[in-house]
């Protein structure tokens, strides 16, 4: 991973940068409400945060900690930026993965991490002026914003983010001249297993417990990828080996 004499540096330095700002973000968004609530002498009870919260709370930290599992290998230092700026799912990690595609590049190396660094970046400026622009124009859009043609439009916006993020899923391409042959069939039975449940053993709950299902589901997917590699059902074509190829046949 280390390729340059100062990667190490640069990864500290990454590091170091991100939990100062994590840390500093964190102060920010709970110190502004803490401020406000002491100035009007509004603060609520300890027992009422925790009951109001408590629901949410059963839902995003399962769900924060499979994002931290599954994402960090993809997206590297960049993860710091993505969790201060949101919208991981949605937009980041959709952007770093077609970020990483285009420029060819594999991912766990130092320059998947700058390209992801760039990637995640460019999105969260990108969607700041974008909200900026929104925020000015929204009195004036307000008309067209609520016809029901445009309502009904913007009810597939997540369902068309998340497709894209499946065509690099099904891509075999992973970047960085690796490729991928099978590796779908590992998808299988988690999926069956996660449709099951939301379909008929919890589907009143299944929003409730779907960070822990997701949990459930990576050493799950693992362990199945894992079996099916040594076995010869998936299999993975470095650059180094396709390289080799060419050699020989030339």
């Amino acid at each position: 991973m280390n390729n340059y004499p100062d990667a190490r540096t640069y990864y500290d330095k990454m590091h170091r940068l991100g939990k100062w700002m994590t840390f500093i973000t964190l102060i920010v968004f709970c110190g502004v409400p803490f401020v406000v609530c002491m100035v009007y002498g509004i603060m609520p009870k300890i027992s009422d945060v925790l009951l109001a919260s408590g629901g949410l709370l059963a839902i995003f930290i399962p769900a924060a900690i499979a994002e931290l599992i599954a994402d960090t290998p993809v997206m590297g230092t960049s993860f710091y930026l993505s969790s201060i700026t949101g919208n991981i799912m949605n937009l980041k990690l959709p952007a770093v993965l077609n970020a990483l595609k285009i420029a060819d590049v594999k991912q766990g190396t130092q320059e998947a991490d700058a390209v992801s660094g760039v990637a995640v970046a460019v999105s969260s400026l990108t969607t700041m002026i974008i909200i900026a622009i929104g925020a000015l124009l929204l009195t004036p859009l307000k008309p067209i914003l609520e016809l029901p043609q445009v309502v009904t439009a913007t009810q597939y916006v997540l369902p068309a983010l998340f497709g894209c993020l499946m065509l690099s899923i099904f891509s075999k391409n992973a970047g960085g001249g690796t490729v991928f042959h099978g590796h779908l069939k590992a998808l299988i039975i988690p999926f069956i297993i996660a449709a099951a449940l939301y379909l008929y053993i919890i589907p009143e709950y299944y929003e409730l417990y779907q960070g822990f299902i997701i949990i459930g589901c990576i050493p799950l997917l693992y362990a199945i990828t894992k079996i099916m590699y040594k076995k010869g059902m998936i299999k993975v074509e470095m650059k180094e080996d396709q390289e080799g190829e060419e050699r020989d046949a030339a």
